[in-house]
């Protein structure tokens, strides 16, 4: 056993200073655009609120006895990390990969690929807290949250964080061009958006769908944030979801690493 930890540990991201020196670059860089960074991971989603929720909203009756609009800015909020953290990890760690040589240069320093990838999640983490807190505030206003065990959401935003930024920053190594990462968009995190729970429940769907739709990380997402928001603790498959989510980030973990070592030190 003595012989495998290593090579566990070498697969697995390191969360310590030199990571956070990593995380510090990435805020420094993010500083210079953080205006054009908010109106794009913030705006959208509320505008999604504001159409749906409260356009389309005044001629949907309820669902799950709370409006439509209450029904989903849980859902929202979820999308709005996974939209702010897969887009930055999939474009951003592109370019630092194949355009800008940043990573490159980061390896031949004292930094790792592990310290790298830490730092990069830890970032992602960031964001996700970052813009999932201001929509958390926004539907608060709004008065579309029942309980203040929403507050619970925001660890499930640096969940969040991992799982998606771990799964972007392998879809950034493994893509040849950047006009590949489309195709991430197109046929996961979009698909995504659409049958998670967000807009209706899953239950409308047929069968083969809903057991697809189970498999995805943001369906578990939306079901904790909206039992959360709506203060029910005691909704059914709550801790299967939680566990799911909890798990996930763990087996997402190493990936990321190994992508980026093969891209890196091949």
């Amino acid at each position: 056993m003595s012989a495998r930890a290593p090579d566990l540990r070498r697969h697995l991201p390191r969360f310590g200073w030199r990571s956070l020196r990593v995380w510090e670059r990435d805020v420094i860089a993010w500083r210079k655009i953080y205006r054009t960074s908010l109106l794009l991971n913030f705006g959208e989603p509320l505008m999604n609120l504001l159409a749906l929720g409260f356009g389309l909203g005044a001629y949907v009756t309820k669902l799950d006895n709370v409006s439509f609009a209450a029904y989903i800015a849980p859902g929202l909020l979820c999308s709005t990390c996974m939209m702010g953290v897969t887009f930055d990890a999939a474009f951003g760690g592109f370019e630092r990969l194949h355009d800008n040589g940043v990573y490159d240069a980061m390896v031949t320093g004292p930094i790792d690929i592990g310290d790298l990838v830490g730092g990069e999640i830890l970032w992602q983490m960031t964001r996700s807290v970052m813009y999932g807190s201001t929509f958390l505030l926004v539907i608060l206003a709004l008065g579309l949250v029942r309980s203040w065990l929403a507050l619970l959401v925001l660890p499930l935003m640096l969940l969040s964080g991992v799982v998606f930024a771990g799964m972007a920053l392998v879809i950034a190594c493994v893509a040849r061009m950047q006009d590949h990462l489309f195709y991430y968009f197109t046929l996961a995190i979009t698909p995504m958006f659409m049958f998670s729970g967000i807009f209706f429940p899953i239950s409308a769907l047929p069968p083969i769908a809903r057991d697809v739709i189970w498999i995805t990380p943001l369906y578990h997402f939306v079901n904790i944030a909206r039992s959360l928001a709506l203060g029910r603790m005691a909704t059914p498959g709550l801790a299967g979801d939680l566990l799911w989510v909890v798990v996930a980030a763990a087996v997402v973990l190493p990936w990321p690493v190994m992508a980026m070592r093969k891209q890196l030190m091949d």
